[in-house]
């Protein structure tokens, strides 16, 4: 008879708990993909994309992405293909023409989920 109060109370107490299994906030919305199981942000962030480049990419790249860096080159423009497989894999996408000869670019695998973000910075209009 204890045991039966006992699951009748921790019941009562896990339905009266208010779960929030999902979030609502529009912006934040994800779909995960069918293939790959990538996550894909539906609504991409530039300002979020900035705060990204300004974290990782600055050092190598240029401060303005329009202009070449010290080490890497110019990334104002990139597709998202592009940003996706040198981040990833460290790999040009087939056909693509390198800026630079040098491959010393590391992965940075930890910015898959911030693609979206960076290829909206990356693509942004410059007024």
């Amino acid at each position: 008879m204890l045991r039966f109060c006992f699951v009748l109370i921790i019941l009562f107490l896990l339905t009266s708990c208010d779960l929030k299994i999902f979030n609502a906030d529009e912006a934040e919305v994800k779909v995960v993909a069918e293939k790959k199981n990538e996550i894909l942000n539906l609504s991409s962030d530039p300002e979020k994309g900035k705060a990204v480049y300004n974290a990782n990419c600055i050092p190598c790249h240029n401060y303005e992405p329009q202009k070449p860096g010290s080490i890497g080159p110019q990334i104002y423009g990139s597709s998202k293909e592009l940003l996706s497989n040198k981040i990833n894999l460290g790999k040009y996408p087939k056909n693509y023409k390198p800026k630079r000869s040098t491959k010393i670019m590391p992965l940075l695998p930890h910015l898959n989920q911030q693609l979206s973000n960076l290829h909206a910075f990356l693509n942004a209009r410059s007024d």
